[in-house]
């Protein structure tokens, strides 16, 4: 039984290390840079192969989500630079490039804009037809845009409490969120016959405008 039992345990042992001699080693690709500039002011060494994202420090901005979701999605290698949005906060003297999110591209170039870096990313990294597929393009262009028309006009477009208050201050009366949140269902039930996202059954840069916030929303909103 012993015999038998250790020729099993052997030859599965065998397997896996054939399944491991199989695979690619990760260390042979170069692990992205993370850098938190508030507590490290030095400027990185830039890659001419990643691009280098500069971020919100703490995860409160939903326009640097927008990028980062890009870049997730597209499963593109980048580098990520933290930046500290908090009014007075610690901002190294390399970032001269105003709000986040930011985008340095291996070529050197620099952009801001949200929406521009998702459309950006796709175009170098998706083959332009990833976050934006060409059957259904014009689809795509119009409900991202549609956030705009959606989402109160009136109210202020804060990264750490976006479209939660008015210009004034004062919170949005609970009729402004439910007229974003049944227009919001409109859009989305127009395209359900298709798939679960907002263009259908496929992932696009017209979910990558509205899930940051809609995210937020569902965290922030009264009961």
């Amino acid at each position: 039984m012993r015999s038998s039992a250790a020729k099993t345990i052997f030859a599965f042992v065998a397997q896996w290390q054939d399944l491991d001699n199989s695979l690619q080693s990760s260390t042979q690709h170069e692990s992205p840079v993370i850098i938190d500039s508030a507590l490290d002011p030095s400027e990185p060494t830039y890659s001419d192969v990643r691009p280098t994202l500069f971020r919100e420090r703490h995860g409160w901005c939903p326009y640097s989500e927008r990028a980062w979701l890009a870049l997730e999605s597209t499963n593109v290698p980048y580098d990520t630079v933290r930046i500290d949005n908090t009014g007075p906060g610690r901002r190294p003297p390399y970032f001269t490039g105003g709000q986040t999110p930011q985008m340095r591209w291996p070529d050197g170039r620099t952009q801001g804009e949200s929406m521009d870096l998702v459309e950006e990313v796709d175009r170098r990294f998706g083959g332009g037809g990833n976050l934006y597929p060409d059957p259904i393009k014009d689809d795509v262009i119009n409900k991202a845009r549609m956030f705009q028309t959606i989402f109160p006009s009136k109210s202020r477009p804060s990264s750490r409490a976006a479209f939660l208050f008015g210009w004034s201050g004062e919170p949005l009366q609970r009729s402004d969120f439910e007229s974003v949140l049944s227009q919001t269902d409109d859009l989305l039930r127009s395209s359900s016959k298709d798939g679960p996202f907002f263009c259908g059954e496929s992932f696009t840069a017209a979910d990558i405008s509205w899930v940051p916030f809609l995210e937020r929303y569902a965290a922030q909103l009264p009961c």
